[in-house]
């Protein structure tokens, strides 16, 4: 992002300005400007001009709203016409005292952006500021030269102490300052900015030291240590005390000892936002990505101290402890507690006497627990720990890796926000396996591998319900082997002994699987007499359903099939029955309850003729 605002890059353009024009610029000599109403000082007085301002605006708003604005309000004298900003500063205490008439509402807040609008311009140009005739023209108006009135060619510190000044007023007056009032402030930016001789080569430098010396900081408050920095025109106002590590006590070779901040503390953090705020120079930085970055990744510090003030007080983690499950009736917490109990020679799931979780340090052990665990948690229970891991552990809990060669080393830890408390509380509750890498050639974590599990216990159920669940023994085809393959795999795994997922299922799923079992089973059988047994032509399926076979024995794909004077609708092998058909051209066909197209007749008030066609183009059924 450049410095300029792309109005002042423009207004530069357009004008050619230098600091000489602008320095040589005369004062504008300043017309007189007459009140609205001639009785100044009173409430009626203050609520004649606020109507007249009103009435002239219309549909426009005050920010939108001119210096050179065409709209004239007419003076108390009735001759003379005034802009409306002429009106405000001319009767500005007019309008202070209808204000006071006023109880919260739109006039008093209509009003009140007028009068801060007025006080802000009179601090930055001083009184007659609304006479200005017209600041868009091609010739610099002159009050860039009275607001720059001191020669800042010599006093650079003045400049740049103008320019911050200047930025305030501009900030001040954030949606109440009309566009030619803008451009009048960015012409004066852009002189001060010329006068400091900011340009992009030195904007650029000073903002990679700006951005250097911060993302060091937060680098170091993230890693929980101290930060060395050397003192630079950045002055890091409230980050620390300037210590002198040098033997010749040169003022560049001073430096910031900047002491951590305390990233379990909020105020701590915001104190740290605070001190990049109050540097030299953010108001210059500020608008770049790169400076936003900084604040806002204190600021997901702060949200995540938020997240986690009270763990035990999440919905999360709630569950965990105190929901018990329908099929073990005891919460997920107990049932791993009881699982590991007495396991003296587990390291990461073993529990203490006091029924608290005990992490070890072997990794190859606590694989083994990860796979304990996998094999014996049911969908319920499973939705429970994936709750705890997403809303509790993530927030205090860093899934860290490096690779090192072919392997993966454990960096994991709690977030350095993370206190004292919250720390005991996910070590004493939760298995320390689940939060440890068990598999250093995979990087995978106890919990990654639970995961892992689930998933593919879940992929194996969904392969003996939904993946089956349209095809029946009367309707397999050639082209649902995969389907049927993948459910006679997957209930192999789910329902008998040595399968990979016999304990995850809820007794629920268990009397689900049971009966894909079955069916199963049957979808084989009709299989494998697709082609042998099937014959040419009709077949009985039951229940008044009819099937129909090409001369190979395979099923009818999509075709009409006569019997006698009668025409029915073969789709995939089955023949359609009370339904509507739609063919190319708009043509519709009904086919009634024993799959014979209907002629002359009327269905569903439409008549098909007697070739059993109804013809809409819009019709749906």
């Amino acid at each position: 992002m450049n410095k300029y605002s792309s109005k002042a890059v423009k207004t530069a353009a357009t004008v050619g300005m230098s600091l000489a024009m602008v320095l040589s610029a005369a004062t504008p000599v300043l017309a007189a400007t007459p009140d609205v109403c001639s009785t100044t000082g009173t409430v009626d007085c203050g609520r004649t001009v606020y109507n007249a301002i009103l009435d002239k605006l219309g549909d426009t708003t005050f920010a939108d709203s001119n210096m050179d604005d065409a709209l004239k309000i007419t003076a108390a004298d009735g001759k003379t016409k005034v802009t409306i900003y002429e009106a405000i500063e001319a009767n500005a205490a007019d309008l202070a005292t209808f204000r006071t008439s006023l109880s919260y509402g739109d006039a008093y807040k209509n009003v009140t952006k007028m009068l801060d609008f007025n006080s802000a311009m009179t601090a930055a140009f001083g009184a007659g500021y609304s006479s200005l005739a017209d600041v868009t023209s091609t010739t610099v108006g002159g009050y860039v030269a009275t607001y720059l009135a001191t020669d800042y060619t010599t006093t650079k510190t003045d400049a740049k102490s103008k320019l911050s000044d200047l930025k305030d007023d501009k900030k001040a007056m954030t949606g109440i300052m009309g566009g030619d009032f803008e451009v009048l402030l960015n012409r004066a930016q852009t002189v001060l900015e010329d006068i400091l001789e900011i340009s992009s080569d030195d904007y650029d430098a000073d903002l990679a030291d700006f951005y250097d010396a911060f993302s060091k900081v937060l680098e170091n408050d993230l890693d929980g240590k101290n930060t060395i920095l050397n003192a630079d025109e950045h002055s890091i106002t409230g980050l620390g005390t300037v210590t002198d590590e040098t033997k010749d006590k040169d003022d560049k070779d001073k430096k910031y000892e900047v002491t951590k901040v305390t990233l379990s503390s909020k105020s701590a953090v915001k104190g740290r936002i605070n001190a990049i705020k109050d540097a030299t120079d953010y108001d210059q930085f500020k608008d770049e990505d790169l400076v936003i970055s900084l604040i806002d990744t204190y600021q997901d510090v702060i949200d995540n101290i938020g997240n986690i003030t009270d763990i035990a007080s999440t919905d999360a983690y709630k569950a965990y402890n105190k929901t018990k499950t329908d099929d073990e009736d005891k919460t997920v917490k107990s049932f791993l507690v009881d699982f590991f109990k007495g396991e003296t020679n587990l390291k990461y799931g073993k529990v203490d006497a006091n029924g608290k979780y005990v992490a070890g340090t072997n990794a190859s052990t606590a694989k083994e627990e990860a796979k304990a665990v996998a094999k014996v948690l049911d969908n319920e229970q499973w939705a429970i720990l994936k709750d705890l891991k997403e809303e509790v552990l993530d927030s205090v809990w860093s899934f860290e890796t490096s690779k090192v060669g072919n392997y993966y080393r454990d960096k994991s830890d709690f977030n350095s926000y993370v206190s004292a408390a919250q720390k005991s509380i996910i070590m004493d509750n939760v298995p320390g396996f689940l939060l440890k890498v068990v598999d250093t050639e995979t990087g995978e974590f106890g919990y990654d591998y639970v995961e892992a599990h689930m998933d593919a216990f879940n992929e194996a159920l969904d392969a003996v319900t939904t993946g089956i669940a349209k095809i029946t023994p009367a309707n397999i085809k050639t082209t649902d082997k995969a389907a049927l393959e993948a459910a006679e795999d997957a209930i192999y795994e789910l329902y008998y002994n040595k399968g990979k997922y016999v304990n995850n299922l809820t007794d629920k799923e268990l009397k689900t699987v049971r009966q894909a079992d079955t069916k199963i089973t049957n979808l084989r059988e009709a299989f494998d007499n697709l082609g042998t047994t099937a014959v040419a032509g009709w077949y009985d399926m039951g229940n008044g359903n009819w099937g129909y076979n090409n001369e190979d024995g395979t099923p009818a794909a999509y075709k009409w099939v006569a019997s006698g004077s009668d025409w029915y609708m073969i789709k995939d092998g089955k023949m359609l029955r009370n339904t509507w058909l739609a063919t190319d051209g708009g043509r519709w066909y009904y086919l009634d309850n024993a799959g014979k197209m209907v002629t002359n007749q009327s269905v569903d008030g439409c008549w098909i003729n007697s070739y059993g066609v109804y013809m809409s183009p819009s019709y749906n059924g």
